[in-house]
């Protein structure tokens, strides 16, 4: 723009407006403010609570070794019966998120562990 007016060395710049006026904070009454406390459960009822209690309890390495190695096992002897349970978890993945489910990837989990029930063992 300075080549357009013939004077290079002339700089404009746009006046800018800067606001004194700054809203006040807004002070938050005590109900308002108050938040709702997640209610813990007792978890010795959850099954979900034991499986991970004794994934946590397990800390000896040689045992959580010895776990994975015989899950990798059993892959590595049925590879078909492996790749066929995850095919149907994606399916299953897929439709339940197409139909709008909360947690799809739970639900896709707990059928494929009954298609292996049923149709691998």
């Amino acid at each position: 723009m300075r080549e357009i007016n013939g004077n290079q060395n002339n700089l404009s710049f746009p006046k800018v407006e800067i606001k004194k006026d700054v809203p006040q904070s807004v002070e938050i009454t005590e109900q308002e403010g108050e938040l709702k406390k997640p209610v813990t459960e007792d978890l010795s009822l959850s099954p979900e609570a034991v499986i991970g209690r004794s994934q946590v309890q397990m800390t000896d390495k040689a045992s959580v070794a010895k776990n994975v190695e015989a899950d990798m096992k059993a892959m590595l002897e049925n590879p078909k019966a492996i790749q066929k349970a995850a095919d149907f978890f994606d399916i299953a993945y897929a439709r339940l998120q197409e139909n709008g489910s909360e947690d799809a990837y739970e639900k896709a989990a707990v059928l494929t562990n009954a298609f292996k029930e049923d149709f691998l063992n």
